[in-house]
């Protein structure tokens, strides 16, 4: 039978057990208490190499690689299946990361279906439309996703993507929920907003015309929720309305800049990740930021009815009022 939130239980139960991937990840720390708070959810099974930081009585971690074969035998009898675990963040290697992010997505997806998952729901990004010149002032889902090949992220959220547009024709009957969301902040993220925001004096490209969208935490992880309590098959746009420009944002959080090409902003910052003096910056972060991303909210709002308590703005304005708090 049909519980309300769409699933096909056993009689009576009306319970959901859901499997996370990448169960430690920041993400995972902001939809977990979701979960959590949620009587119809019984039981959430985290699949990470590393334990979450906090403990939750609904939570059972078990320590997996996404690129296990025997990953299938730790999702039997899950209904839904959240896949998070990516590399998000610069490393030095980034062979690993596309591994991960690319086959490791492929067999998370494959142990899915195996073990009679039939729910999907996965968390794509912006970055998956890529940062190019004639990107249209606002994107919609069915926009091209033109992954930037020199920035393993957005080539990486493209290109599994695309394996899941043949992936899902082949799969009858499961719902496939692709979120796309921009940079999220949070009080306890570490990312390259915060870096940012946290320095004294950083590069402005004034010869591009930079723009940021972005999210609040708990806005993102409410839409993942939606998606796990109902069914909204396809790709939707989420996040916060609105865009910042690079001095809007600068301003805001009361950081001196300087003026800089983009070609020499790009320069600066191969010879600083590789002084390893920058630690979130790689160069492909400065190549997204050469042409906006701004994405169209609609589609979210009238199909999953997901509506973002924090625009662009506000959510910075959070941001940094929650950092000064620690600081202080």
């Amino acid at each position: 039978m049909q519980d309300q939130a769409g699933f096909s239980n056993v009689p009576g139960s009306g319970k959901i057990k859901v499997c996370l991937t990448g169960c430690s990840s920041y993400l995972a720390s902001v939809l977990l208490p979701f979960l959590e708070n949620d009587p119809e959810i019984e039981e959430v099974i985290g699949i990470d190499l590393k334990a979450p930081g906090e403990s939750y009585k609904k939570l059972n971690w078990i320590k997996c690689d996404v690129r296990d074969e025997g990953l299938y035998k730790h999702l039997l009898g899950c209904q839904v299946l959240v896949h998070l675990a990516f590399i998000v963040m610069p490393i030095r290697k980034e062979s690993l990361a596309l591994e991960i992010n690319i086959e490791g997505s492929k067999n998370v997806f494959r142990s899915g279906v195996k073990a009679g998952i039939k729910k999907i729901v996965y968390a794509s990004s912006c970055a998956a439309y890529g940062a190019w010149a004639d990107n249209p002032e606002e994107i919609k889902e069915d926009f091209p996703r033109r992954g930037m090949p020199s920035f393993y992220y957005s080539y990486t959220k493209a290109k599994v993507e695309e394996f899941l547009d043949e992936f899902e024709k082949e799969q009858a009957g499961l719902i496939i929920t692709r979120l796309r969301p921009p940079i999220f902040i949070g009080p306890k993220i570490n990312n390259l907003v915060r870096e940012m925001v946290n320095s004294r004096v950083f590069f402005r490209i004034f010869d591009r015309g930079c723009k940021v969208q972005l999210a609040w935490d708990e806005d993102v992880a409410r839409a993942f929720y939606l998606a796990i309590k109902k069914d909204f098959p396809g790709a939707f746009n989420i996040g916060g309305e609105g865009y910042l420009t690079q001095e809007e944002l600068f301003e805001l959080a009361g950081v001196w800049t300087i003026p800089t090409f983009y070609r020499l902003a790009l320069l600066m910052s191969r010879v600083l990740w590789n002084l390893r003096i920058f630690k979130q910056l790689s160069p492909g972060w400065i190549e997204v930021m050469a042409y906006p991303i701004i994405m169209n909210l609609d589609k979210a709002r009238k199909v999953m009815g997901f509506e973002a308590a924090y625009t662009t703005r506000t959510a910075l304005v959070r941001f940094l009022e929650e950092m000064r708090k620690k600081r202080d």
